[in-house]
């Protein structure tokens, strides 16, 4: 597929709820895992990797970077339950390029909170973490209502062969 504009790969912006999404995909996991989901939620929340950086006598500064999720689920204590990023697939430099990459780790680095990677598919959808020493196999769910401490263990004792 083409690149149609800066930034975006796959499909044209969606608006629905007052809400601009990225993609149809991204759209259509919204209505069926997010917006229901008894979650209190941002999407698109800029969240900050690092301050601008001065430097040779603040006569340099080097900007600050960002990360923007697709979606931040937030406990009822307002602690973050999910930072999630809905992408088409785990496979592809297209889907999650190295630059991804390197927000995801620094995102949790920060904020102490990996970053789910999900693949939407009609019913469910595939989530998997990146990064991680690991081996990560994506799983399928149906809704938020694990922890990331939960798919974390779910994941490490599929692995063991349980």
């Amino acid at each position: 597929m083409t690149k149609k504009r800066a930034g975006t790969w796959f499909g044209e912006k969606v608006k629905l709820d007052g809400y601009t999404f990225d993609s149809q995909k991204e759209a259509a996991f919204y209505q069926r895992f997010i917006k229901e989901s008894g979650y209190k939620f941002d999407v698109h929340k800029s969240c900050r990797l690092h301050p601008i950086i001065e430097m040779c006598n603040k006569m340099l500064r080097l900007r600050s970077s960002n990360y923007t999720p697709d979606f931040v689920l937030y406990n009822k204590d307002g602690s973050i339950a999910h930072v999630i990023d809905v992408k088409n697939s785990f496979n592809t430099t297209y889907a999650i390029d190295a630059a991804a990459s390197l927000r995801f780790k620094m995102f949790a680095y920060k904020y102490k909170v990996p970053v789910e990677v999900v693949v939407h598919r009609v019913k469910s959808f595939r989530v998997k973490v990146l990064g991680s020493t690991k081996k990560f196999e994506p799983v399928a769910k149906t809704n938020f209502t694990y922890t990331i401490d939960e798919l974390v263990d779910e994941v490490m004792n599929t692995d063991k062969g349980d």
